[in-house]
C-alpha cells in the first residue's frame, strides 16, 4: 500500500476519534492531533474535512465565519463498527489458540483480559505528542544494534521509573 494512502487513513481515523469527543474546527482538530502524534498540515486535514462530510460521516454547521465538525450517525456507527470488529477479531485469534489445545480456557480468558488491557494502555500512550517519532527511533535503532537499543531502554525504564515515585 502507498505510504501516502496510509497515512490519509490514519488521519481520517484520527479526525473521526477526535470528533467522537465533541465538536470542533479544522483548526481544533489539527491542534488536537499535534498534541498526540504529528502536526498533521491543513493542506491535508481540510480535504479529509471536506470528504467526510460529503460522504456523510460528519455534519457541518457555520458559526460566523467557522465551520464546526461533528459527527454524523453515520460517522459514529462506523466509529462503532470499527471497535466492534477490532474485539472480535481478537476473539477469534484467542479462540484459534484455545481451540487448538495452545491456550486451555482459563489461560485464553487471561490472555482476552491482557490483551485488552494492554490495548487500553497503547491508546493512553498515543495520547503523547511524540509517540510516533519515538516508536520510528525505537525501530531504527534496533536494527543497528539490539544490545545498545535494550541498554538505552533500560535506562530510559529507570528514569520514567524515578518520575512515578
Amino acid at each position: 500500500m502507498n505510504k501516502d494512502r496510509q497515512l490519509r487513513g490514519i488521519l481520517k481515523l484520527l479526525i473521526l476519534k477526535e470528533l467522537e469527543k465533541g465538536e470542533a474546527t479544522g483548526y481544533d482538530i489539527i491542534k488536537r492531533i499535534s498534541e498526540k502524534a504529528k502536526r498533521p498540515s491543513p493542506g491535508s486535514v481540510y480535504p479529509i474535512l471536506k470528504e467526510l462530510k460529503e460522504n456523510g460521516f460528519l455534519n457541518v454547521r457555520i458559526d460566523g465565519k467557522k465551520k464546526i465538525y461533528t459527527l454524523s450517525d453515520k460517522g459514529k456507527k462506523i466509529l462503532r463498527e470499527a471497535m466492534e470488529r477490532e474485539k472480535e477479531a481478537i476473539i477469534r485469534k484467542v479462540e484459534v489458540l484455545r481451540s487448538s489445545g495452545i491456550l486451555s480456557e482459563e489461560e485464553a480468558e487471561d490472555f482476552y483480559r491482557f490483551v485488552s488491557s494492554k490495548r487500553e494502555i497503547i491508546m493512553k500512550l498515543h495520547e503523547l505528542r511524540n509517540w510516533s517519532a519515538f516508536l520510528d527511533a525505537l525501530v531504527k535503532a534496533l536494527e543497528k544494534s539490539k544490545s545498545k537499543t535494550e541498554e538505552i531502554l533500560d535506562e530510559f525504564i529507570e528514569r520514567l521509573e524515578s518520575l512515578s515515585k
